[in-house]
């Protein structure tokens, strides 16, 4: 993949963040492959200054993630999250017709070199999913967050037998990347204290899968079609 700063996708900018739309198969920081482009490292280049990671989205999750610009807004912002006062919502194509909204309630821990699972000595880990279009071949999900434990959403949809489509460590390699999507992101904002709220739109490929598996909306019902910022 050979990206560069032009090719940011950016849904924010002020003094202190950026938000960007993360596409997917790019890895947010350095892993094993030195020669790997990384989005940290285009998103310095594109604003021409360091810059702060506070969050992570895995390899093949799209969509919002963002970045500080100033060292003394981190704590701030870390503070938010301590609280649980930054709001992340995903959208998710699963395995199967999962009808029912439900909270996951489970606590997770390591169980191999990269997987993670549901076990009672683990850490505490909720997840809120509400239906949005439950067919047979695979739904469609609006997830929220209590918790942020790596894989959280992907252990816990496997966990109650509904893994992410395409999902290779949990599930199946039956689509192009894992169908998880980093749809909004709210929290306040450092500087002004006022609420700031962005969202991205989803990808071609997320709505590829969605046609593959006759995951129709009804009519009218439009779950994420542009970028949207409120501030």
């Amino acid at each position: 993949m050979g990206a560069s700063s032009s090719e940011i996708d950016v849904l924010y900018e002020d003094e202190q963040l950026i938000f960007v739309n993360k596409p997917p198969r790019l890895v947010v920081q350095r892993g094993y492959d030195a020669e790997e482009p990384i989005l940290l490292d285009l998103v310095r280049a594109h604003v021409q200054q360091p810059i702060h990671l506070l969050q992570r989205l895995d390899r093949g999750t799209t969509g919002v993630i963002f970045f500080s610009k100033s060292s003394a807004m981190n704590v701030r912002i870390t503070r938010q999250f301590e609280r649980k006062r930054v709001r992340k919502r995903y959208l998710a194509v699963c395995e199967g017709a999962l009808a029912e909204a439900q909270t996951i309630d489970a606590p997770i821990a390591r169980i191999g070199a990269i997987k993670f699972g549901v076990r009672d000595d683990g850490k505490r880990a909720v997840t809120h999913v509400a239906p949005i279009v439950a067919a047979r071949a695979g739904s469609l999900l609006d997830i929220t967050l209590e918790t942020g434990r790596t894989h959280q959403i992907r252990v816990h949809l496997a966990a109650v037998g509904h893994p992410l489509a395409g999902d290779w460590l949990y599930g199946q390699r039956n689509a192009v990347r894992p169908m998880l999507h980093a749809a909004e992101l709210e929290m306040t904002h450092p500087m002004t204290n006022k609420p700031l709220r962005v969202s991205a739109p989803l990808p071609q490929d997320f709505l590829d899968e969605m046609a593959a598996r006759g995951i129709v909306l009804p009519e009218g019902h439009n779950v994420l079609a542009i970028a949207h910022v409120t501030h």
